[in-house]
């Protein structure tokens, strides 16, 4: 009897948790699956399947009220609803299998974010409210102290206007850079950064100069200190900063065979680097944040940025490194030399770094300059006494005599204002201006003679750490030299005047093309080709306009020889086109202007403009290229465009495709619209 009674009361049981259907939802486990009789069962919740259990608690009534269901449909439902719980985890196990894991070491460090706000001592000049309330409080107090007046109200206002003024220099909501609705950033970053080992290997071999804009050369072993020993938390500035300079420490490594330092390491770690330096200072704070360590990592943004093709780019970040440096005051030598030598040293250079390529870009992509020579009076930093990096600073203080130069020729000849200049002076300025570049070039490549006679040169590099470098990049400044001279000749004299190319513009021209040339002659002949160096700081900062300007007086004379330098340019081309995408760039635009002109002077037709063979002149027609530039493909004036040119005979149907452009192209290039070749877009 017992036996039957607990047998009944169990089949009651489970008549109740199978309910009116006689068939629960955790039928649909597995049979092996035992439900504990929870509610809801632990069975039911690992299926995430709505548990059965949870209704043995319902009324008669409760149950009567319930509807009429179809039971084969709710199975269905439950069933379609258990696929698609399936397939979600499998999806989730497949990404977390797919995610690529971390197969090199890392070190981890925290960098203290700081919200963006302008320092309280950025610089205001005499016209700022600022500097008139400090002037006009100056002479209320004098005025107090010589009348002798002890006036309680006069003394009071005389006190409170001094709290006042000097509140002026406490954080205040004034210098905030962000708006107070905007979504508030975490404090701290964690920073994913090289191992320390890896790290004080490469800072061991550390011996030569890094070739990243910087004389400091303790800068990138102080900033390793800061970062990975702490004494405060490091802010973001110097965590980028600290990665821009490993990242070109680690990179040059990684294409040389160290003995306990592993070129795939180094490459590795390099790209580490790289992203986070390049993630830095895209961050907000680095961008609107007025501090040395930001200001340094944009100028060296900006020296990346010419290197990875990206002239827009440079553009964006000398600008911005520019106006920090105003917040700073930077440009004054007065506030400049309130600190101590060192760092009042570090800020001259960081500034004239961003100088000289905001001028080369400037002249290069016809905009007007980010620093107005007319409010600069900050001195150029001391050389470095030591031998081995003193006539390092000596080259890079002719440069940037070179780039005051280069920003004169933009505002006297290309500005707005030097367009309404009357011919006669536009053309004194010309002559002007091509003796200072004289003067600087020979005042560069002077030699001396000592009482023994022996040549000694003006900047002796005999000392000097890396000399064959730095002797490589005296030799290149004749490229630069006769790149700036080339676009001086190519200024015209008048707005209305057609753009003529003259035979002193194609001499400068022809003798740059051969100065390349024979630069690319000499890193061949060195035991280590330093092509990077030169593509870095020459080729890169130069619009290259010699070759389009040697490309048409070719068109005009059908000329060989200028087909054969041509040529001889596009093998040095050729061998560089992979040390970056810039290059790579150049490459392909000068191999087209090649291959057409190499098909024009063949087809021996007449070209577009006026060629004057006793002067060895060429004039363009008026209007050239301005009705190509606006997508007519035609040109204007009493010539013909490159387009129409082709078009008319045989030969030269494999590039008639890149014509179009190429006509508006130097219907601009070649007059004044310098631009770099690079920036070109004939796809």
């Amino acid at each position: 009897m017992s036996g039957k009674s607990h047998s009944t009361e169990k089949a009651k049981a489970n008549a109740n948790r199978l309910g009116k259907h006689g068939r629960s939802e955790t039928s649909l486990l597995p049979k092996s699956i035992r439900c504990d009789k929870n509610s809801p069962c632990s069975s039911c919740q690992i299926a995430k399947l709505p548990c059965g259990t949870t209704t043995v608690g319902r009324t008669e009534s409760q149950s009567s009220a319930t509807p009429e269901t179809n039971p084969e449909k709710g199975d269905l439902s439950l069933i379609q609803e258990s696929v698609l719980e399936i397939k979600k985890r499998l999806e989730r196990l497949e990404q977390s299998q797919q995610t690529p894991k971390q197969s090199f070491e890392v070190c981890i460090v925290t960098a203290e974010r700081n919200a963006a706000s302008a320092l309280s001592t950025t610089f205001q000049n005499e016209p700022s409210f600022q500097q008139q309330s400090a002037q006009a409080s100056l002479s209320a107090e004098i005025s107090a102290e010589e009348t002798g007046n002890s006036d309680q109200e006069i003394q009071y206002s005389l006190a409170s206007l001094k709290s006042l003024l000097q509140g002026h220099n406490l954080p205040s909501s004034v210098n905030d850079l962000y708006f107070p609705c905007s979504t508030p950033r975490a404090p701290v970053e964690d920073i994913e950064l090289p191992p320390m080992s890896l790290v004080v290997a490469a800072l061991k071999k550390a011996t030569v100069i890094l070739h990243n804009g910087f004389r400091d050369h303790m800068m990138l072993e102080n900033l390793c200190k800061k970062v990975y020993f702490p004494a405060r938390p490091s802010s973001k500035g110097e965590v980028t900063l600290m990665n821009g300079l490993l990242f070109y420490l680690l990179d040059a490594y990684s294409q040389e065979d160290q003995a306990d330092l592993s070129s795939s390491d180094c490459a590795t770690y390099a790209k580490l680097c790289e992203k986070n330096f390049c993630d830095g200072i895209q961050d907000y704070e680095c961008l609107v944040t007025p501090t040395l360590e930001n200001i340094q990592c944009l100028m060296m943004g900006a020296m990346k940025a010419q290197g990875d093709a990206r002239p827009s780019l440079c553009w964006t970040l000398v600008s911005t490194g520019a106006r920090l440096c105003q917040s700073l005051g930077y440009h004054r030598e007065s506030e400049v030399a309130r600190g101590p030598p060192d760092l009042a040293d570090a800020k001259r250079h960081v500034f004239w770094m961003l100088y000289m390529i905001d001028k080369i870009m400037s002249l290069n992509l016809g905009r007007a300059s980010s620093f107005p020579d007319y409010d600069i009076d900050v001195e150029v930093f001391s050389p470095n006494p030591n031998p081995s990096f003193w006539a390092w600073d000596k080259v890079l203080m002719a440069f940037i005599e070179l780039c005051k130069l280069q920003g004169q020729m933009y505002d006297e000849l290309y500005s707005a204002r030097a367009r309404r200049q009357p011919p006669e002076m536009r053309s004194r300025l010309i002559q002007e201006r091509s003796a200072g570049l004289f003067a600087w070039h020979v005042n560069l490549k002077k030699v001396q003679l000592p009482s023994d006679g022996t040549r000694k040169p003006n900047i002796d590099t005999q000392h000097a750490q890396d000399q064959n470098d730095l002797n490589l990049l005296i030799s290149w400044s004749d490229f630069f030299y006769y790149y700036i001279l080339t676009l001086l000749y190519g200024a015209k004299t008048s707005q209305e005047a057609a753009t003529h190319i003259s035979s002193q513009r194609y001499k400068a021209a022809s003798l740059g093309l051969q100065c390349h040339v024979q630069n690319y002659a000499k890193l061949s002949s060195t035991e280590v080709p330093n092509m990077k160096l030169y593509s870095g700081w020459i080729l890169l900062f130069s619009s290259f306009a010699p070759f389009l300007v040697v490309f048409t007086h070719s068109l005009a004379s059908h000329s060989q020889a200028d087909i054969d330098l041509l040529r001889q340019v596009l093998r040095t081309l050729e061998a560089g086109r992979s040390i970056s995408a810039a290059t790579t760039r150049l490459h392909e635009v000068c191999s087209v202007f090649l291959r057409f002109a190499t098909a024009f002077v063949l087809a021996r037709q007449d070209c577009f403009g006026s060629y004057n063979r006793e002067e060895d002149s060429f004039t363009f027609p008026v209007g050239l290229g301005e009705d190509s530039a606006a997508g007519t493909g035609t040109g204007t004036g009493t010539g013909t465009d490159v387009y129409d040119v082709a078009s008319g005979f045989g030969g030269l149907e494999g590039v008639q495709g890149d014509l179009l452009p190429m006509s508006a192209f130097l219907g601009t290039c070649l007059g004044e619209n310098i631009n770099g070749l690079w920036n070109m877009d004939f796809s």
